[in-house]
């Protein structure tokens, strides 16, 4: 990952990152996924190049109470997922357990990350499956029209929050200003801005669209989140867009 794109990120994670550990967040069903939709309306665009892209699940749960159940649930994935790689650490805290496959034709990369720890007094274990990719492609959507919910099913007790970004590059010269260009990509995705943040080289917008249903119920139903960052004058623009919170490295 690039130092520009950790940086945007440093500046728009605090945001959703609380959000997301906790759940403020609300589901409705839908037909298509979220980071099917995104790629659709970006790939429409002639000047808006994907670079990388990620979809996070995520579910918190109380249901593991000790190590011995922790671990249960561990051996349960290692039998429906037999080609992930898992890592185990455990420590006075708590539990942790990863499990990653990386595809040899796409290299698009799975990962399955269990987390227990002490909270108030009670265990809770945190739940995340991450997929993520380099480029986009019909093997990419593939996935996502076919298998991603059934690993969805296969991961999770209950149906889980899900988030999606995408990072990539504007090819145009910025010869207008930011404010304006990320003024066009709400338009692309049918947004209306809640809450911005600009400084000379930089700004973010969280939003609104009727495109996405899943929402944060305490922040204005937002759902989307918009990024750029340029190099300055003749530099390149590097663009994140998240639904409904941008992605985190834990």
């Amino acid at each position: 990952m690039s130092s520009n794109i950790k940086k945007m990120f440093s500046y728009i994670v605090i945001l959703g990152l609380i959000a997301m550990l906790f759940g403020n967040s609300t589901i409705m069903a839908k037909d298509k996924t979220d980071i099917v939709t995104m790629t659709e309306l970006i790939e429409k665009e002639e000047n808006l190049t994907i670079e990388s892209w990620s979809v996070y699940a995520r579910e918190r749960t109380l249901s593991i109470k000790d190590q011995h159940s922790f671990e249960s649930e561990v051996n349960k994935l290692k039998a429906d997922f037999p080609l992930f790689i898992w890592k185990h650490e455990n420590n006075a805290s708590g539990w942790k357990a990863i499990g990653t496959y990386t595809n040899a034709e796409t290299k698009n990369k799975e990962i399955i990350n269990l987390m227990s720890t002490r909270e108030n007094n009670q265990m809770v274990t945190y739940i995340i499956y991450e997929v993520k990719g380099s480029h986009w492609d019909h093997e990419a959507k593939s996935f996502f029209t076919t298998t991603f919910e059934k690993r969805t099913d296969d991961i999770f007790r209950e149906k889980p929050l899900i988030f999606s970004c995408i990072q990539g590059t504007i090819s145009d010269t910025m010869d207008t200003v930011l404010t304006s260009e990320i003024t066009r990509l709400l338009g692309v995705f049918k947004g209306k801005t809640i809450e911005s943040m600009k400084e000379p080289n930089f700004i973010s917008v969280s939003g609104q669209t009727s495109l996405f249903d899943q929402y944060l119920e305490k922040k204005h139903h937002l759902n989307l989140q918009l990024a750029l960052r340029t190099e300055g004058l003749s530099g390149k623009t590097t663009f994140v867009v998240g639904t409904p919170i941008v992605t985190f490295e834990y």
